[in-house]
């Protein structure tokens, strides 16, 4: 038992800290790799130095792998049949041949070669949706196909909105001089007209560095610095802008199947009381969507529209830090990331209580809540009296 809970442990910190250096990288498997099953390959330690676990695994669209649960392979790729990787800046070229009790692994390293077992594990379930990180578009859709399934579970919470200025958040706004930006506007407006203002004032950065609160004036004076805000950052900000307006606004990070990919996308739900229904924003791109009718729609909608293949249209103002916004790429990278959803319960100064929802027959590793309730999770809020 002790050595199934280490292979398990091993499993989870290589997903976890592969992804978080970069080591994940595809391969193209080749007819002597195609043959080895899918699953986990995991081997004594074969550098003496070291003593470190090598783990390997064929995700049947290409080769993750690490040496011990700190030190990430720097890059692995498939070449001549052969495992070939960088680890501590030195190559090393691995062969696996099946062998009578384990896999047989011949190392190849500045000239001298060893062996080493490689015992394989079958992957679960939940397993090969992490296998997911390195699947095609089309292979990311058809595991939308698939997981659409869900259930009622009671479990999600009711929204609490705290709308209207936050004492601590005035000053910004009021530097800022938002009240002439979004004053004596309906909401559809309010949210169009602080969508192009984020956007106008910010540009969107993958590596921010900001580790504040999720308030949003917290938010605004880092992103005053000119240091760039992230997807969580601008929805964050925008967000919070909207509900100092009076509009409910909430933070939607958008996940894919694999719990190991790192790169989620966040943007913002809007409830428009006029139109009784969520309009999706997203301020990484000054996007707002609209289905067939010309209808805005929200996230709750894009999922389904990915999966049938609708046609969706985009605001003529979309782009990305002032360069075009291609509607096609925009489906790809989405078709990724609406396998699961997160969003925070209680938003108002800052948010908290989040809930992930996630189909049925499937598991996500967190300590927030998770339900499988895609009509109570997506419900809009109570129209005010």
């Amino acid at each position: 038992m002790g050595e199934i809970r280490m292979l398990k442990t091993i499993k989870i910190m290589l997903g976890l800290l592969c992804l978080l250096s970069g080591c994940a990288a595809k391969t193209t498997i080749s007819d002597s790799l195609e043959s080895l099953p899918v699953g986990f390959y995991e081997g004594a330690g074969f550098l003496v130095d070291h003593d470190r676990r090598l783990v390997l695994i064929n995700t049947g669209q290409g080769w993750l792998g690490q040496i011990g649960v700190q030190s990430p392979l720097q890059r692995l790729e498939e070449e001549d049949g052969k495992l070939r990787f960088t680890y501590e800046n030195e190559v090393f070229t691995l062969t696996i041949e099946p062998g009578k009790e384990s896999y047989q692994g011949s190392l190849d390293h500045g000239g001298q070669t060893s062996s080493v077992a490689l015992v394989w594990s079958e992957p679960e379930a939940n397993d090969l949706l992490n296998f997911s990180l390195n699947a095609s578009t089309q292979e990311r859709m058809e595991l939308l196909i698939k997981y659409q399934k869900y259930a009622p579970d009671g479990k999600v919470p009711a929204y609490q909105f705290d709308l209207g200025k936050d004492p601590q958040a005035s000053a910004w706004l009021d530097q800022h001089q938002l009240d002439e930006v979004l004053s004596g506007k309906t909401d559809v407006e309010l949210m169009k007209a602080g969508l192009s203002w984020v956007c106008g004032e910010y540009d969107h950065s993958s590596y921010s560095q900001y580790r504040g609160d999720d308030s949003l004036d917290s938010v605004g004076v880092y992103a005053d610095t000119g240091k760039g805000l992230n997807c969580n950052n601008l929805s964050v900000l925008l967000s919070g802008i909207l509900r100092s307006y009076g509009v409910k606004a909430v933070p939607v990070w958008c996940l894919s199947a694999s719990q190991w990919d790192q790169e989620c996308h966040v943007v913002v739900q809007a409830y428009s009381e006029q139109l009784d229904q969520w309009i999706f924003l997203d301020p990484t791109y000054n996007l707002m969507l609209m289905d067939e009718q010309g209808n805005y729609i929200g996230v709750e909608v894009l999922r389904s529209a990915l999966i049938e293949g609708r046609p969706l249209t985009a605001n003529p103002e979309a782009n990305y830090n002032g360069e075009a916004f291609v509607l096609d790429d925009y489906r790809d990278y989405m078709t990724k990331n609406t396998f699961r959803f997160k969003r925070p319960a209680v938003c108002g100064r800052e948010i908290s209580d989040f809930v992930y929802l996630i189909p049925v027959n499937t598991q996500f590793s967190t300590s927030s809540l998770l339900s499988t309730d895609w009509d109570a999770f997506w419900a809009t809020p109570e129209k005010d009296a």
